[in-house]
């Protein structure tokens, strides 16, 4: 059956920061949605990753390449084991993954 999901809804019971949702799931990948919100430490990931800014501004800080900032309907994909930060004032952002490949403190340097 098909249904449809509002990123609007999801991203208002978003209220912790970094905290994310699933928005749907494609073979291994999913979507999340999630609320930046202040920085997200340094940090890599064994596999590529996208983010697509919904709403707001995301500043992505790299250990050896030039910052980049996104703003709304913007996109880059971060390769793997790109060590990379994040800094937003509330941005909602989707992030293409693989299924719960999220950064835990077991991957922040």
């Amino acid at each position: 059956m098909f249904s449809k999901t509002s990123i609007e809804e999801l991203a208002g019971v978003l209220t912790e920061p970094y905290k994310h949702l699933e928005l749907g799931q494609v073979n291994d990948h999913a979507v999340y949605v999630v609320r930046f919100i202040g920085e997200f430490p340094f940090h890599r990931h064994t596999q590529d990753e996208l983010y697509f800014v919904v709403d707001g501004v995301v500043k992505l800080e790299f250990t050896n390449l030039t910052p980049i900032t996104l703003t709304k309907n913007e996109s880059t994909v971060v390769r793997a084991y790109t060590t990379h930060k994040c800094y937003s004032e509330g941005a909602v952002v989707l992030l293409f993954k693989p299924k719960e490949m999220i950064a835990s403190p077991a991957d922040i340097e």
